[in-house]
């Protein structure tokens, strides 16, 4: 699955920032979703909005947060495997492959590539 968002891209303090808002698309129209790639590479992926969320990404590591959505809260339980960065002003990929457990109900293996890049538009 493919999905296309516009963004923008900073940088502050050696912190790498990408900020976008949800569509329709992806069923959370109205959050705004932030990646933030941290100095030693690894990842912070913040929603605001109608779903809040703050889940971070370190290869190797098992990382607890709280999904709040309308319809409830949920515990999830994320363990990384792999966490790539390769950004250069701006451009370049996010690799994500982990297991997401949500409240308990078992782990789903997930493989998420992010490509940023310029809007020759």
């Amino acid at each position: 699955m493919e999905l296309v968002s516009e963004g923008k891209f900073y940088t502050k303090e050696r912190t790498q920032y990408i900020v976008y808002e949800e569509s329709k698309l992806t069923d959370m129209e109205g959050v705004t979703t932030i990646i933030k790639v941290l100095p030693d590479d690894a990842v912070m992926l913040m929603r605001f909005g109608k779903i809040r969320q703050r889940q971070e990404y370190r290869k190797g590591k098992t990382m607890r947060s709280r999904y709040e959505t309308p319809m409830g809260n949920f515990d999830v339980v994320m363990k990384t495997y792999e966490c790539s960065v390769d950004l250069c002003d701006g451009i370049g990929t996010i690799r994500l492959g982990y297991d997401i457990d949500l409240e308990g109900i078992g782990a789903n293996y997930t493989q998420l590539t992010i490509t940023v890049q310029e809007d020759h538009s």
